[in-house]
This record gives C-alpha cells, sequence and structure tokens, in this order.
C-alpha cells in the first residue's frame, strides 16, 4: 500500500475540503489562515488492521463467487441471467477483479486470470479493439485494456500494446465536435460523455500512456467541459429535450459535474430567468476528478478545488449523491451505486498520487473523513452470503450479480493497494 509523509490541506472558497491537522485558529475576513500542515492522526487515514483483514476476506469471498460464473472458454456471464454467454466487458471487469484477490507475484499464475484474458485475446480485431457487441467498442476494449494492464501477464503484452493503438486512435479529435472533441464514445460516430472517458482514461494510464502523449491534453478539454464551473464553461448552449423542445443551459457554477454536454442523468432544474441549470452528480464528478488528474492537472487548479469542493458539499458513501430532488431521491441515490463507489476510490487514489500526500477529506460541516475506511466499511457491509453483491436498484446493468461484484472488488483492491 502506498505510504506518504505528508498531507494536503486546501483552504477554498467553499470551506476547509481535503484536510489534515487541527482547525486553523479564525482569522479576520480578508485574511488567509497560516496552516501549518501536521501529519495525519492515527485513524484519519487508511486501513487498520481488522479493516485491512476484513477486505481481504471480502474479496476472497468474492473471488469464490466470480469463478462460479466463469465458463470453460474463461469468459465470465451471469448464471442467474437465463441464456447469457460470456461476454467481453463482464470478462474484462470480472479479470480485474480478481487481479485484486490475489498477491501481485501470483497473478501471472491464476489459471482464471489467464483464462479470463486468453478469452479477450481471442475476440480482438484486426484493428485492435476487443468486442463482442460492437455498440460497446470503446468500452469494452477499454475494460480489456485495463485487466491487461492490471494482470501485467508478459504472454499478453502484444495483445494489449495493439488495443491502447485502437483505443489511442478512437479519441474524438474533430474541432467541429467541440462537446465531444477530447472525449470517446461508445462507438465510433457518437458522442462523448464522461463514463466512457472515465473508462478510457482509466485504461490509459493503466497500460502506462506516456505523460507528454497528446490524448492527455485532449482529455483535459473535455474532462473541463463537462464541470458546472462559469470559470470552465462561461457561455449558455442551446439544447433540445426528447419530446424537441429548445432549452437554453447555463452552468450551475457549483462545481460538479455532469454526463456529457448538455446532459446529466440527474435530471435538470429551470431558473427563474427561464434558463435551465443541468445537475451535477457524483459519479461523474469524482470521474472528472480523475480526467483531470490524468490529464496532467494539478491539485491546486481552479477546476479541482471546484469538483473538490462540490465532493465536501455532498460527502457520503452511502448513496449516489445528487438526485436528492428526484421523484423518489432514496431509489434514484442508489443508481450506479457501485460504479459510484469505483470512481470515488480511483479519483481520491489519483489525487493523493498527483498531490504525493494522502487525503483526510473535511465534509461541509467540517467533519473528518477517512476516505479508505468509510468506502471499505460500505462495500463490505452489503456483501451477500454468496459473496456477491448486487443492486437493488437496477439500472446500468448493476442488478446483475457479477457486474456489481467486480465493481465491488475492484474498488476494495484500490482502496488496500491491490490496485494500482
Amino acid at each position: 500500500m502506498r505510504t506518504f509523509l505528508l498531507c494536503v490541506l486546501l483552504v477554498l472558497p467553499l470551506g476547509v475540503l481535503f484536510a489534515c491537522g487541527d482547525e486553523p485558529a479564525e482569522k479576520p475576513k480578508g485574511e488567509t489562515p497560516a496552516v501549518t500542515p501536521l501529519p495525519p492522526a492515527p485513524g484519519e487515514v487508511g486501513l487498520d488492521a481488522d479493516l485491512e483483514k476484513a477486505v481481504a476476506a471480502a474479496i476472497a469471498k468474492g473471488r469464490t463467487f466470480l469463478l462460479s460464473q466463469q465458463e470453460a472458454n474463461g469468459g465470465f456471464t451471469d448464471r442467474a441471467v437465463e441464456q447469457m454467454q460470456a461476454n467481453v466487458s463482464f470478462t474484462a471487469m470480472a479479470v480485474s477483479a480478481l487481479v485484486a484477490s490475489v498477491p501481485s507475484t501470483a497473478v501471472s499464475k491464476d489459471e482464471a486470470i489467464r483464462k479470463g484474458l486468453t478469452f479477450l485475446k481471442g475476440l480482438q480485431r484486426e484493428d485492435g479493439a476487443i468486442v463482442d457487441n460492437p455498440k460497446w467498442t470503446n468500452y469494452c476494449t477499454s475494460a480489456a485494456i485495463a485487466a491487461l494492464a492490471s494482470a501485467k501477464v508478459g504472454d499478453f503484452r502484444a495483445v494489449q500494446s495493439k488495443a491502447m493503438a485502437y483505443l489511442r486512435s478512437s479519441q474524438i479529435v474533430d474541432e467541429s465536435n467541440k462537446g465531444s472533441f477530447g472525449g470517446f464514445p461508445y462507438k465510433d460516430g457518437q458522442t462523448a460523455d464522461g463514463s466512457n472517458a472515465f473508462i478510457a482514461g482509466t485504461a490509459l494510464e493503466l497500460g502506462d500512456l506516456p505523460k507528454d502523449a497528446v490524448e492527455r491534453k485532449n482529455m483535459k478539454r473535455f474532462a473541463s467541459g463537462l464541470q458546472n464551473s462559469d470559470e470552465s464553461n462561461p457561455d449558455p448552449i442551446t439544447i433540445k429535450t426528447e419530446d424537441g423542445e429548445e432549452r437554453t443551459v447555463v452552468s450551475s457554477n457549483d462545481g460538479g459535474a455532469i454526463y456529457r454536454v448538455g446532459e446529466s442523468k440527474a435530471g435538470m432544474v429551470k431558473r427563474s430567468d427561464g434558463t435551465w441549470e443541468l445537475r451535477s452528480y457524483g459519479s461523474m464528478t469524482y470521474a472528472v476528478l480523475k480526467l483531470l488528474m490524468f490529464a496532467g492537472v494539478k491539485a491546486d487548479d481552479a477546476r479541482v478545488q471546484a469538483l473538490v469542493g462540490w465532493i465536501s458539499s455532498h460527502w457520503t458513501v452511502d448513496r449516489n449523491p445528487g438526485f436528492e430532488s428526484a421523484e423518489d431521491p432514496q431509489s434514484a441515490g442508489q443508481q450506479g451505486y457501485y460504479y459510484y463507489l469505483y470512481t470515488m476510490a480511483r479519483a481520491l487514489d489519483s489525487y493523493e498520487t498527483v498531490s504525493g500526500k494522502p487525503l483526510v477529506v473535511r465534509d461541509a460541516d467540517g467533519r473528518k473523513h477517512n476516505w479508505r475506511a468509510e468506502i471499505a466499511h460500505a462495500v463490505l457491509k452489503r456483501q451477500a452470503e454468496s459473496g456477491s453483491w448486487r443492486n437493488e436498484v437496477d439500472r446500468w446493468m448493476e442488478g446483475m450479480q457479477t457486474l456489481a461484484t467486480a465493481f465491488a472488488m475492484q474498488t476494495l483492491g484500490v482502496v488496500n493497494g491491490r490496485l494500482d
């Protein structure tokens, strides 16, 4: 597990967000508090010994479940879904989860992992894409690269390199497509979105994309375009709703993020002046934070500060925040829950890497949160006796145990340092 010598303090207009040590003494308005960073107190970062053991046990139990979903050809399915065949996306996600279940020195010899990678290799096209459903070409290829890169099995290096070349070539770089420039679509010809960009960015980073690669620079522009910030996005845009109504959309300036330019899965709200704001929500806010880290943006950048401001104001590991105004907010907040925790873990882990310091998160009320421990507890308490996880709110396929279990295990793998 990574170790760090210092912790980070960001004093932002929205309050103390990611911090360490005692709170600074109150200063007169207009003055910047003088703060001496202190090492985190015991228990404020990381997992203690008991929680480490509990996480390891949960991952081992999850592994047993995942192995029950592996077919003879090495691919993974969900046996609870009638006649469902093994596929690329489930196999890639499951393999990444299995990497978290064994010591790094044992990965290359793990039979289930090797069989899964062989299944993915068998579905690689001549152009490098790894896919069995053309509707999800980039998503599948990105997930496969992440599995290959996490496993680091030499026999499959050429497969990974070929897939990386395809993925890099699929980034949208058409200047006429301003809202999608720098992002990644599900397949060629579609607009880009934050979810695919997050999966692709994670894959490229795990695949050791050079730090000076143009894809990183392009991603910065795309990720910035998804932020509800009038500094990043000062100009209104016009969109058409599904029923053909034209609406003028402006930034809410809350610092969070949306799914794609002109669309939020959390919906929109009408302002008193007749314009509309797209609601920010948790999983996309963390995804954009991760993408800015991938793009080489520094932790003290104004865009990053605005994102962590939203995170501080909406800190929770119990739901995907941003859906509070939905017709059924309790159910809506569970949509994409395991993906939400996964993006959170990846984003905050990247933030620590970029800053070189561990995080102690403070919420809007100034309370401290050990993010790794809180995520771990949230995941552990939802594991079924079978070792699986499943989201009762079945949106974005999280009602399928194999996918939800893979997300949960990868999340635990990030918080305990098993996954880079």
